[in-house]
């Protein structure tokens, strides 16, 4: 074997010898960051992801584990920063964007935040976690028809949640649509039936469309489902 050869085997070996070095480094630096997180120590979580992106800076993992933890942490920009970066590396992964969009609503850009959730249902139309995320967003931005074209559509596609007529019948409300809120708070008293506050809104609604009786048989029905705040409606009203 030639000198020449014994220098590249050298050379492979040292190089190999250190990928290998750095990886274990790497991994355990993930594992203590992880661990940190799961702890709540959110200062040392971003301090271990920080090293962790040091050593791998085209790993989109350290940006977004760092981004989650600063948003659990409440620093919503720093985060925002990390979800951007994590998507430049790894543009489809549509969780950066709904962590991203919360960032973007935590700091009242909604606009941004609706951009983002958009991007995710212009690959995935019918996700109903989005369309919820959306409407939101719309809500907090007064694009009340834009919210409710959205809950519509989650409306359609799963007929049995509960939860979608109640955000549905909430934004009906605001949006001055009583007797259609009252229809889908109806809804929401079939497919949630522990949910006894239903009938304290549903009272109060018919208070505003004049129609009394009925608010007096919700806020008994409240009453006897032990909502307290009912009690003072039913007394105002309904005696």
């Amino acid at each position: 074997m030639t000198k020449y050869y014994k220098i590249i085997i050298c050379l492979f070996l040292f190089f190999g010898t250190t990928i290998s070095v750095s990886a274990q480094v790497s991994s355990k630096i993930l594992i203590q960051a992880n661990r940190a997180t799961l702890e709540r120590k959110y200062d040392e979580a971003i301090r271990l992801y920080g090293q962790y992106i040091k050593l791998n800076p085209e790993d989109f993992r350290g940006y977004f584990n760092r981004g989650t933890t600063e948003y659990n942490a409440e620093k919503f920009q720093a985060a925002e920063g990390d979800f951007t970066k994590t998507l430049e590396l790894n543009p489809i992964y549509y969780e950066a964007l709904y962590y991203r969009g919360q960032c973007f609503v935590k700091q009242k850009k909604y606009t941004l935040a609706i951009k983002d959730y958009t991007k995710v249902l212009t690959e995935q139309p019918n996700s109903i976690p989005f369309l919820k995320l959306r409407a939101e967003a719309y809500v907090a931005n007064e694009q009340l028809e834009l919210a409710l074209q959205d809950l519509n559509h989650g409306v359609s596609l799963a007929k049995l949640s509960g939860d979608l007529y109640k955000r549905r019948a909430e934004l009906k409300v605001l949006m001055k649509e009583i007797s259609s809120a009252v229809e889908d708070y109806n809804t929401v008293e079939k497919l949630i039936p522990k949910y006894k506050m239903v009938h304290y809104l549903k009272g109060n609604l018919y208070l505003e469309i004049m129609e009394t009786e009925s608010a007096c048989e919700e806020f008994k029905k409240a009453l006897d489902n032990k909502i307290v705040v009912a009690e003072r409606a039913y007394e105002t009203h309904c005696k």
